[in-house]
């Protein structure tokens, strides 16, 4: 290993056009969000969600012999036919995710306690409590559990050097503003973290999870409403593949991380659509001519909104967007569309999704 690499992080990357399109994008985004007025329920149903979100997907991506639907079932309280072992990363998850939102409410830089307490929470209860807390004091075991990828092959730093990495990515991210770009040093961070592997249990975890913090931290959590985990489990393989960018650290620490920034941004501004529609269907529910039209419900007004800005959505967007109405009762009120014919159920497409049956028209009339 490269002594040199002790002392100070210096990752390689160009910000291309594209890249920069992607910032600005998200920008933008970002002050239309900041901009909305929430009701003190739409908040509180927003950051539940959130929290929920995050927590499934910290949880699935980890397990992956867990369904969403087992993962919310545990995080709500009822029994599941899992193991032990499953359950216990489910609850983790859930305290993990509260823990990194309470800390984006501190502006002080992240340190090494904080990932060093990142790792107690996810790991509690499934390794030795004397290895809570501390890196891996040997080689990384990591498992080839993604086909296609190079990632059971890769060679992690040896532990005499995890501390070190650790600090000087630190010591990096604390210069996050303009130059990184705190959305570059928060997706750089994901991805170094998962390069150095301080630990054999909840690395994937506390890397998503610094770089949740280091967004909400300089004012990208959205209202509290990111949970860009979701769009790593829903492209599970794709996630592991960008992250790889070497087969061994020395190799990734010289290697562009732009392939990996593209797939990031990708995902962050996919997350940041899907709240600027939401956001647009809580304004459309307190519109005087909405709640004007009789035949037409101010929630089936918003997912309406949700449609014919996108064209479609599927039951989880609806979830979200209506939250924090109860799931069973967003369904219903799906199939109360669907009959009534504002909706059409796609059921071509898994999951099954939801088109306006009268698409939207423009200022001239024209579909």
């Amino acid at each position: 290993m490269d002594t040199s690499l002790e002392d100070m992080f210096d990752p390689f990357y160009s910000l291309t056009p594209k890249l920069l399109a992607a910032v600005s994008l998200i920008e933008r985004a970002r002050g239309r969000i900041d901009a909305a007025r929430l009701s003190p329920e739409q908040a509180a149903g927003l950051r539940e969600q959130s929290e929920t979100d995050m927590a499934v997907a910290s949880a699935g991506l980890s397990d992956t012999s867990l369904t969403r639907h087992q993962i919310e079932a545990i995080l709500n309280g009822r029994e599941v036919d899992a193991a032990q072992r499953s359950i216990t990363e489910v609850d983790n998850a859930r305290d993990g995710m509260r823990w990194g939102l309470s800390r984006e409410q501190d502006p002080s830089p992240l340190t090494l306690d904080d990932i060093l307490e990142m790792h107690r929470i996810f790991a509690k209860n499934l390794i030795p409590d004397v290895h809570l807390g501390a890196f891996r004091p040997g080689p990384a075991l990591i498992g080839d559990q993604f086909a296609g990828s190079d990632w059971g092959r890769y060679k992690a730093p040896p532990a005499s050097l995890i501390e070190a990495r650790m600090e000087a990515l630190l010591r990096w991210v604390a210069t996050a503003g303009t130059d990184p770009h705190p959305v570059i040093a928060a997706g750089i961070a994901h991805q170094e973290i998962a390069s150095i592997r301080p630990y054999n249990a909840a690395t994937g975890q506390i890397a998503r999870l610094t770089a949740r913090i280091i967004l909400g931290q300089h004012g990208y959590s959205f209202q509290d409403g990111l949970a860009l985990g979701l769009f790593y489990l829903e492209n599970r393989s794709a996630y592991y593949t960008a992250l790889d960018n070497g087969a061994s650290y020395l190799e990734r620490a010289h290697n562009s991380r732009n392939a990996w920034l593209t797939f990031y941004l990708r995902g962050l501004q996919n997350e940041v659509d899907r709240l600027t529609a939401l956001f647009a269907s809580y304004e459309v529910t307190d519109d005087p001519a909405v709640q004007a039209i009789p035949s037409l419900r101010r929630d089936e007004a918003a997912l309406l909104a949700f449609a014919d800005h996108y064209g479609s959505f599927s039951r989880h967007d609806a979830e979200s967007i209506l939250s924090p109405t109860p799931k069973r009762l967003v369904a219903r009120r799906l199939e109360a569309m669907v009959k009534a014919g504002h909706l059409i159920k796609d059921e071509t497409d898994e999951p099954v999704r939801y088109q306006p049956a009268n698409p939207p028209t423009d200022s001239t009339g024209s579909p």
